[in-house]
């Protein structure tokens, strides 16, 4: 049930402000997003009276600059401690939404963002912190909160199917996509790495089993005129993967990490963007590329059918022969890659963060009875 506001007294909400120490990728990206796009809104006659407040551990306060939200530091500690010792203690009993799948456990008032199930669902992925965070904090927070929030209706499926709570309530909002198209316009990347434009294929570095990088290297390792054009963005370089047991064929390059105006050029110069996931709550990456007009060949598999949809072109997540046909068919298809880059500009459109902030800040409302609840429709990931 989604609702449409009417106004009828002053609210205050707190935003957990945890994610402004950690590297700017998935669910921090989320929160940076969403606290910005609900920081504009605050300025339109729809929120007026309603006043929000960023908490931050020691240090975050300098990582963000916002208009209407105060920012405050609070407490001594950073990360879990911070955020199950010294959050609570500041919060004095005010709502408060945490977007990054954990929230204080002494605290029930509020919302929490859960945004997948993959800590039960793809072990292997995860490290033994991580595994014990998650597993022991989320699915209390997700049982016992007052508003529970994933960003797909395949997460909302996951979250129940792998036992981290059994709440038929579970509200579904969209993560934006927008924040791709204001990064500067520059090429520099490309002479940096020696590329050209429309001349290689892009996908993302990692180690971890769910985002699946083996198998693109399995799809082009026969063919060294592929493998040569494989570019790989992001944290693990050759000589990583290789001691973790990857097999990377030859000739395939690595930027390493780049900065949010690199990544949008690489993307936006690509032959294709390849998102071989088994599983992924949401999946930003395709979308982004997608929005910048890179054709995209994403797996079908988690959340990607959902989300993607006919904007990019869906193959069996772990079938490499599928993959390598599917890349040469692009790559040798100029006018097939040109229909698919329309339809992925197309269907990234539809994700704007404006409008999940608007979400997330009704919800709130309505928790605290600020909104007389109207029901309208059904929130839905965009057909």
């Amino acid at each position: 049930m989604f609702y449409d506001p009417i106004r009828r007294t002053a609210a205050e909400i707190v935003i957990n402000g945890k994610f402004l120490l950690a590297t700017l990728e998935g669910m921090p990206r989320v929160a940076r997003e969403v606290t910005g796009a609900i920081d504009t809104l605050l300025a339109t006659p729809d929120y007026r009276g309603v006043t929000v407040t960023l908490l931050a551990p020691p240090g975050g306060a300098e990582r963000i600059t916002l208009q209407r939200i105060a920012v405050e530091e609070v407490g001594r500690h950073t990360g879990l401690l911070w955020e199950q010792l010294d959050l609570p203690r500041a919060l004095r009993g005010r709502y408060c939404i945490n977007f990054t799948n954990t929230a204080p456990v002494v605290r029930r008032s509020g919302c929490v963002v859960v945004h997948d199930a993959q800590f039960r669902s793809s072990p292997a992925s995860h490290g033994l912190r991580s595994k014990v965070l998650y597993g022991m904090i989320t699915p209390y927070v997700a049982r016992h909160y007052q508003r529970l929030v994933t960003v797909s209706h395949f997460s909302r499926e996951q979250l129940v199917r792998y036992a981290v709570c059994d709440r038929a309530d579970i509200e579904v909002v969209p993560n934006g996509i927008d924040h791709v198209l204001t990064q500067p316009v520059s090429d520099a990347v490309l002479t940096r790495f020696g590329l050209m434009p429309g001349g290689y294929v892009l996908t993302n570095s990692s180690f971890h089993a769910h985002k699946n990088v083996q198998t693109i290297f399995d799809a082009v390792a026969p063919d060294a005129d592929l493998a040569g054009r494989l570019v790989l963005f992001g944290g693990p370089d050759r000589g990583t993967l290789s001691e973790r047991g990857l097999r990377v064929p030859d000739g395939v390059r690595f930027t390493g990490r780049v900065d949010d105006a690199d990544l949008a050029a690489l993307m936006r110069h690509a032959a294709l963007f390849l998102f071989p996931s088994t599983t992924e709550g949401f999946g930003l990456p395709p979308l982004e590329a997608m929005a910048l007009g890179c054709p995209t060949i994403a797996s079908h598999a988690g959340a990607m059918p959902e989300v993607c949809a006919d904007g990019a072109m869906l193959v069996p997540a772990l079938d490499a022969a599928a993959w390598r046909a599917a890349i040469r068919r692009l790559l040798a298809d100029p006018e097939a890659r040109a229909a698919l880059s329309a339809a992925g500009r197309a269907r990234a459109a539809r994700f704007r963060w404006r409008e999940a902030a608007r979400r997330y800040l009704d919800l709130a409302l309505a928790d605290l009875g600020v909104v007389v609840p109207m029901p309208v429709a059904d929130v839905h990931i965009p057909a």
